[in-house]
């Protein structure tokens, strides 16, 4: 290991860049860029109180129950909500508030479990310092995602035409962004993606927490209309 030239010496994460750093130095390695990742759950349903479709009676692990019609929940493909994430995470890093996940982003150390653990692979690492994360993982139709989830993403598009830095795209039905290229281009965009968001909650600003309650102060524009 210390003399393999593929292991890379920054495979610390809790050490971070200080323990990363001493073992380049040891092992004459060079050390690469290393940034701070973080966990984020890309589901909106914190926001939603009026989620659940059937009363689950089985073992309580997101993974069990996922196989049940995709869980509990009406969303097939949101957060199932037994918090098997926070039962993995080896820093505690993850806490349960209304069976939603939530992650302390002074705890978590960007180690990944969580990201393995969730069976609706809806947790994935961005940087510490993202601007704005994705929060829907539906692949449903508009219309069908509104009349499931009033916070989830209704692929209006809205959020590619509005970014300067072409940093959020359609990648395999969902939305996602490019963190490298949005933090590149800078905060003179004013979060253009989260102002042009019909729903207002699907893309967020990163926060520590996701939002709990709903803004409803956004107006549809005439294409965003379409897509319901």
């Amino acid at each position: 290991m210390v003399t393999d030239p593929d292991v890379a010496p920054n495979l610390c994460f809790p050490g971070k860049a200080s323990v990363a750093e001493a073992v380049a130095k040891i092992t004459g390695k060079q050390m690469g860029a290393m940034e701070d990742l973080v966990a984020v759950v890309h589901c909106a349903r914190s926001i939603r109180k009026d989620y659940q479709k059937y009363d689950y009676i089985g073992y309580g692990r997101c993974s069990g129950a996922n196989l049940a019609f995709a869980g509990p929940t009406d969303c097939q493909y949101g957060c199932v909500g037994f918090g098997e994430c926070a039962g993995a995470c080896p820093f505690d890093a993850i806490t349960m508030e209304n069976h939603f996940p939530v992650i302390d982003e002074d705890l978590c150390v960007g180690c990944g479990t969580c990201v393995k653990t969730c069976p609706k692979h809806l947790i994935t690492l961005v940087p510490k310092k993202a601007r704005a994360v994705m929060r829907c993982s539906s692949l449903d139709n508009g219309k069908v995602t509104h009349q499931i989830c009033e916070a989830g993403c209704i692929h209006c598009m809205s959020c590619i035409r509005a970014c300067p830095a072409e940093a959020v795209a359609l990648v395999d039905g969902v939305i996602r962004i490019d963190h490298h290229k949005c933090l590149e281009y800078g905060p003179q965009c004013e979060e253009a993606c989260i102002k042009a968001c019909f729903m207002a909650h699907a893309i967020q600003t990163h926060s520590a927490r996701p939002l709990f309650q709903k803004d409803d102060s956004h107006e549809p524009t005439e294409q965003e209309a379409l897509a319901l």
